[in-house]
């Protein structure tokens, strides 16, 4: 019977390779389509690999903690009349617990990878607890120890959330104190010291160097490539936002007990980017080469903190063809799974155009950095009660008024400022002249 390649799919723009967290699935088993084969971490979110045959999987390639790139092949499922018959019926549920590695995969392992064994002697740890861990200071061993797990387990974001749970107090008091001394002080190197104002300071920095978490190492990647090669130029502009957030306030349990979700500002600017691109859609492109590529898609972006201090931005597709409920839909669920790291690779890839809500830190502004390949990018700053000229009929009057900065950082080879100063002065007058008696 023939065998047929598995290979590890496309997983989103951008992303090149994935981590094998564990098979969900073992060698000999019958598999059928669309069945979850493997689960896969990428750089930004966890994921799965799904079987595209009915048969037998004979042949596991990428094992666990490997790192396999787009269309390397994985496994192999072995397809056939005489498999047909055997292959698990689509009604079965797919196992989701792993089996225990077995004493003979191990001897293989080692047979063709000695490194492998090394990986053998403790439990895999998931790429995102693995970063969680290194930001909160949680020590490696005590979450092991927690666990109670051995080697060949897996250590994923639910074991870490038993453990935060269970050890915050200790955990949040490790934040605070001095890294240990893990060696006699003969041992450390001691860094040079420099004189200020012709004195030494006599003692050494205390510090603690910490290895960057592999997400953190991504992330600074794309930032270098977009400060490096995008001529950036930022233009701001000031909203009255009253209208609209009194409109908010006033409507929003009405909202969502109708549509069964929040409303948001968010959800507001959200509607009003989108109204910007379609009257600007020179905004709405990227730049190859020597080539401008016009997007007739408006996919947003929306820059999300998880909660390891990370970042990630979910993308809310073919926004132009929600409304206001159907943006708040989205914008809400793909938060809240962003947050739970339970995103699929293709919501966090493929914007046209983002924006990032400086504002929920309390920031007035800020000049945010393109989400390379896009052209431009929009800083939503803190919205805020500040004295204001309003016209009235009878001319200008002083009142307190809800006040937003807007920055737009944008790629100068290919908007100029003109255009860009042309779209902010769009979203400002959109939002000015919200509807007061507009409909939920």
């Amino acid at each position: 019977m023939p065998l047929n390649k598995v290979v590890l799919p496309a997983l989103g723009e951008g992303i090149t390779d994935a981590t094998i967290i564990r098979w969900l699935v073992e060698e000999g088993d019958a598999v059928s389509v669309d069945q979850p084969l493997a689960e896969i971490a990428t750089d930004k979110v966890d994921s799965e690999v799904y079987s595209p045959y009915d048969g037998i999987l004979k042949k596991i390639i990428a094992l666990p903690g490997e790192v396999p790139k787009v269309g390397d092949i994985i496994a192999y499922i072995q397809v056939g009349s005489e498999t047909a018959a055997s292959a698990v019926p689509h009604t079965v549920t797919p196992k989701v617990i792993p089996p225990p590695i077995t004493t003979v995969k191990a001897t293989e392992t080692v047979a063709k990878n000695p490194s492998s064994a090394a990986k053998q002697a403790s439990p895999f740890i998931t790429p995102f607890v693995r970063s969680a861990i290194q930001r909160f200071l949680i020590e490696e061993e005590d979450l092991i120890r927690f666990t109670g797990k051995q080697a060949g387990d897996i250590i994923d974001k639910e074991d870490l959330e038993k453990y935060i749970e269970d050890q915050l107090p200790f955990a949040e008091k490790k934040k605070h104190r001095p890294a240990p001394v893990s060696a006699p002080p003969t041992t450390i190197a001691a860094e040079p010291v420099f004189p200020i104002n012709g004195q030494t300071t006599g003692s050494q920095e205390d510090v603690e160097k910490v290895p960057l978490p592999r997400i953190r190492k991504k992330i600074a990647e794309h930032m270098l490539i977009s400060s490096k090669t995008i001529p950036h130029v930022t233009s701001f502009i000031e909203v009255d936002v009253t209208t609209m957030a009194e409109w908010r306030e006033k409507h929003k349990d009405e909202f969502q007990r109708k549509y069964n979700t929040k409303l948001t500002l968010t959800h507001l600017f959200v509607e009003a980017i989108v109204a910007a691109l379609k009257a600007y859609p020179q905004v709405n492109v990227s730049i190859d080469g020597d080539t401008l590529v016009i997007r007739k898609n408006f996919h947003i972006g929306m820059a999300t903190v998880l909660p390891d201090g990370n970042l990630i931005v979910p993308v809310i597709k073919h926004a132009d063809k929600l409304n206001l409920s159907g943006i708040a839909q989205a914008v809400n669920d793909l938060s809240e799974r962003a947050r739970n790291y339970s995103l699929k690779p293709h919501e966090a890839t493929g914007s046209t155009f983002s924006f990032t809500n400086i504002g929920v830190f309390g920031s007035l502004s800020g000049t945010p950095l393109i989400n390379v390949p896009e052209a431009a990018i929009l800083g939503i700053g803190a919205v805020i009660k500040k004295p204001w000229a309003v016209r009235t009929n009878e001319g200008y009057a002083m009142g307190l008024r809800d006040i937003v900065m807007l920055s737009l950082a944008y790629d100068h080879r290919i908007i100029d400022g003109s255009l860009g100063g042309l779209f902010l002065k769009y979203l400002k007058d959109y939002l000015e002249a919200f509807d007061p008696n507009r409909p939920v």
